[in-house]
């Protein structure tokens, strides 16, 4: 029914309303937060490219998620057809995919990205999954931003 909305209490952001079509269903939760199975994509223009994906199940859990493809462009997973129909994809044209943030201490120097534990999610159902890639060149961390280089000294020059 539109126009329709369910109340939540978050601990980021206070109450919040969702339209129930707009919340994400993790089936088996995320690792290491498996009673978290509702959540729901929020985005503002002051956080972009990065949103918050908030659980409707635990007030204080939030992730800070980004399209991985923003920062790595040859960003590439293989998923297994199970998990595909698992998630009951028919069309890859309707999975999105995230990458979760950590930003160790507020440093965003340190900010990484875990491209080794996507989260892909049916935008036709919102169905969702967060992938365990066991094989291959990605690790739970994965900086996003370049160190600056080291100066030299005020107006020195290498």
């Amino acid at each position: 029914m539109s126009g329709e909305t369910v109340q939540f209490a978050t601990l980021r952001f206070g109450e919040i309303s969702v339209a129930p079509e707009l919340v994400v269903a993790f089936p088996k939760g995320i690792l290491g937060f498996e009673n978290g199975r509702r959540f729901v994509i929020i985005e503002t223009p002051e956080t972009e490219p990065f949103s918050w994906m908030q659980s409707l199940d635990d007030p204080a859990l939030a992730f800070v998620i980004v399209n991985p493809m923003l920062f790595f462009a040859d960003y590439k997973i293989d998923v297994d057809r199970r998990e595909l129909d698992e998630l009951e994809i028919k069309d890859q044209s309707t999975v999105a995919t995230y990458a979760i943030v950590s930003v160790p201490d507020g440093e965003l120097t340190k900010m990484s990205a875990n491209l080794q534990g996507p989260i892909l999610i049916n935008t036709q159902n919102n169905l969702a999954k967060q992938l365990v890639l066991s094989n291959g060149p990605y690790t739970t961390r994965h900086y996003l931003l370049d160190p600056l280089p080291a100066a030299d000294g005020p107006g020195n020059r290498k």
